[in-house]
């Protein structure tokens, strides 16, 4: 069974956010290694589905499931959140 919130509608966060910890990450389509190193800052977000459980485990450099980066979110530090759609209803 998972301790994770189920989200009440479809969220996603957009932040600027610097890279903490040395990291190689490969995307799918098209296949690409990079490289992200400490101190750089990117763009990147995290979202999910209503219904299904939020997961705020990992940063993606984009939406896009093939050829995003993805990056566990203990090896970054958000420095600004620059759009965001909290996954609980509003009230």
């Amino acid at each position: 069974m998972t301790n994770e919130p189920v989200a009440a509608r479809e969220w996603h966060t957009r932040a600027r956010v610097r890279i903490l910890t040395e990291t190689t990450s490969r995307s799918v389509d098209p296949y690409t290694v990079r490289t992200f190193h400490p101190g750089e800052e990117l763009e990147m977000v995290q979202w999910g589905r209503e219904g299904r459980p939020v997961k705020r485990d990992a940063w993606w450099t984009s939406y896009d499931i093939d050829g995003a980066h993805i990056i566990k979110a203990e090896h970054v530090e958000i420095v600004e959140i620059l759009d965001e759609v909290a996954p609980e209803s509003e009230a």
